[in-house]
């Protein structure tokens, strides 16, 4: 249950950041965040970010990150 609890909140802060810097029309957060945490991401040394949610603080790694791409911050 903690997975989807991390999902949830991964989610909630998409929806943040999207309300802070665009147009949210037509866009389906949890779609976008689904697919994203499925995908190899080269800042996590190539792994998913779902595998790192498993992660001690994997879940403050995710956020980091997202948080990091949102101001074009990629180190």
């Amino acid at each position: 249950m903690a997975l989807e609890d991390d999902i949830a909140t991964l989610t909630v802060l998409v929806q943040g950041m999207l309300a802070d810097s665009g147009d949210q029309t037509g866009f389906d957060a949890r779609v976008w965040l689904d697919q994203w945490l499925t995908s190899m991401v080269p800042a996590l040394g190539s792994r998913r970010p779902i595998d790192v949610l498993n992660e001690p603080d994997g879940l403050q790694v995710v956020k980091s990150l997202l948080l990091r791409a949102q101001s074009g911050a990629y180190s």
